[in-house]
């Protein structure tokens, strides 16, 4: 035995051993740690090979190909992938912010102009709305004379199931809209000055902030020649 540590073994013997042994084996194996320190002050370029195979980590913990990082690619054991699952919410399906189209003010109206308003609105047609009780089919918009402000008018917003009698609102109640002064009065001024023109509700969405939006037009009535271009263009 001392004649075989005294005598240089050829380059790559321990490299073959202990890629044979099991990593588990040699952490914290006592003959194993005592073999190597022995051959250490005699052999250096071959233990340097062997201990390669040992566990980097503290005696007793088990490391699986625990291979050092300065060896060649290729001496690497193949690792199989970790699929970890993702964190984080689901993201919700996008919806569509649209309320109600009014289809018949394109069927009877030419639209000249279209503009975006608020409409103030109490707590029991909001939630009518969502449950979609609101029908735009007979709207139309009427500007105050003194040219401030404008009203929605014959709009039905079905009552609310679950509200009392106390808190329910009327079906078909005048509803301020919300707008520039400037632009009521614009609409005030298009409205008396030239004959035919109306104002009527084209659609209601939902905006960004979760609010009922309309989109309100200036119209021209059609008569029978233009909506039966209208369909042979469609």
């Amino acid at each position: 035995f001392v004649a075989v540590l005294w005598s240089p073994p050829p380059p790559g013997v321990f490299t073959k051993i202990f890629r044979t042994m099991p990593s588990k084996r040699l952490a914290g194996s006592f003959p194993s740690l005592f073999l190597i320190s022995l051959c250490y002050q005699h052999i250096g370029p071959s233990v340097a090979d062997a201990a390669a195979f040992l566990p980097s980590g503290p005696i007793g913990t088990s490391h699986v190909n625990a291979i050092p990082s300065y060896l060649p690619q290729t001496d690497r054991l193949p690792v199989a992938p970790l699929y970890l699952k993702k964190g984080g919410k689901k993201k919700k399906k996008a919806t569509s912010n649209l309320i109600t189209v009014n289809k018949l003010a394109f069927r009877n109206y030419e639209v000249l102009e279209k503009l975006e308003v608020g409409i103030s609105l109490v707590g029991t047609e909001v939630k009518s709305i969502r449950d979609g009780k609101m029908n735009i089919r007979d709207g139309f918009i009427k500007p105050n004379p003194n040219g401030r402000s404008c009203t929605l008018m014959n709009i039905h917003i079905g009552k609310h199931a679950s509200a009392g009698e106390f808190f329910q609102h009327e079906e078909r109640r005048p509803r301020p809209l919300l707008l520039h002064k400037q632009e009521a009065r614009r609409l005030l001024q298009k409205t008396d000055r030239q004959p035919g023109m109306t104002i009527v509700p084209l659609r209601a969405y939902w905006s960004e902030q979760n609010k009922v939006k309309f989109e309100i037009g200036l119209c021209r009535g059609k008569n029978v020649r233009d909506k039966r271009q209208d369909i042979m263009e469609r």
